[in-house]
């Protein structure tokens, strides 16, 4: 009797990313939103990132801007279930994605590794967008027909009261993105709110004027509110002569002495000055350089933001207006 032929069986593990392109292209179209899609497979959240933001794209549409959620307790939530292009209980089980994370577990994402994403994507020349508390977001059809939604802009550096007298890059793609967003078709009756922080001694009427003429030239409609802070300057370390004059105005120096009840001051500002706007607008301070100042900085971010809704935190790297036309 002849000995059988052995049968070898392939154990390589199946490619994950098929069944997943297909949910995302069916997400795209059902969506009706124009997007590439790009997935990759990698040893952890980071050095994925790292490898969508080098092939995402295709030629002169390379994205220059990444979003991403806000690293809180808030538990995750699934809202593709209830949108309404997935209306019927029949579309969603088609889509393949993976399950939503459970709040009772530890995440798979550190407050290290996150801001580590946040500095490679500025490292990048990638803008950034973190949005937090946007699952509260009443969106304008949803707020009836006679409810004019706001939208409040803080275009200064909050965490640097020095950096308040004067616009810079990232305040003019903040402006930029709010007034993107104050365009829409479902947002075009929103009215758009700028608040200017000043500090009494500083001519507050000659900073407003140059506001107006740089809204006038980059022809953007908006409401400028004046914004007294002389009172929350103080708890600023900046302002404190038993700080020495040998401490430096670097960045990564600000995040090691800025103490919170400098933050929680800057945070009630913020909620006593703009009433129950539908989204907030506020500027993101770069990621310190370093590295240990991680979770501090991300600690920071998170009491400047608390219990103020809907909030968009903005980082930009390169110039998007212009006004030579």
């Amino acid at each position: 009797m002849a000995n059988p032929l052995p049968v070898f069986s392939d154990t390589l593990p199946a490619d994950p990313l098929p069944a997943q392109y297909d949910s995302w292209l069916q997400l795209v179209d059902r969506l009706n939103i124009k997007a590439f899609v790009n997935l990759t497979l990698s040893d952890s959240v980071r050095h994925g990132t790292q490898q969508l933001l080098f092939i995402s794209g295709l030629g002169g549409m390379r994205p220059n801007t990444i979003a991403l959620g806000f690293y809180d307790s808030t538990p995750s939530q699934d809202t593709l279930s209830r949108h309404p292009a997935f209306s019927s209980s029949e579309d969603t089980p088609r889509l393949n994605f993976p399950p939503v994370g459970d709040p009772a577990r530890r995440k798979r994402l550190s407050p290290h590794e996150y801001v580590a994403i946040v500095a490679d994507a500025v490292k990048m020349q990638r803008n950034v967008l973190l949005a937090r508390a946007f699952g509260d977001l009443k969106l304008p059809q949803e707020l009836g027909r006679r409810a004019q939604p706001l939208i409040d802009v803080w275009p200064v550096n909050l965490l640097r009261p020095d950096s308040a007298r004067y616009v810079d890059t990232c305040s003019l793609f903040l402006l930029q993105m709010a007034c993107v967003l104050a365009m829409a078709r479902a947002w075009r009756r929103a009215r758009l709110r700028l608040f200017l922080c000043v500090e009494s001694g500083t001519r507050p009427r000659g900073q407003e004027d140059k506001l107006r003429q740089l809204l006038k030239d980059l022809r953007i409609m908006a409401d400028i509110h004046t914004v007294l802070w002389d009172n929350v300057v103080a708890l600023h370390w900046h302002s404190r002569k038993e700080m020495g004059s040998e401490v430096t105005l670097n960045f990564p120096g600000n995040v090691a002495c800025v103490s919170d009840d400098y933050l929680s001051a800057v945070n009630q500002l913020i909620l006593q000055e703009s009433s129950a706007p539908t989204v907030r607008f506020l500027y993101l301070p770069r990621p310190p350089a370093d590295t240990s100042l991680y979770p501090r900085y991300l600690e920071q971010l998170e009491v400047l933001t608390r219990g103020l809704g809907p909030t968009l935190l903005v980082h930009g790297v390169s110039a998007v207006t212009s006004t030579e036309l």
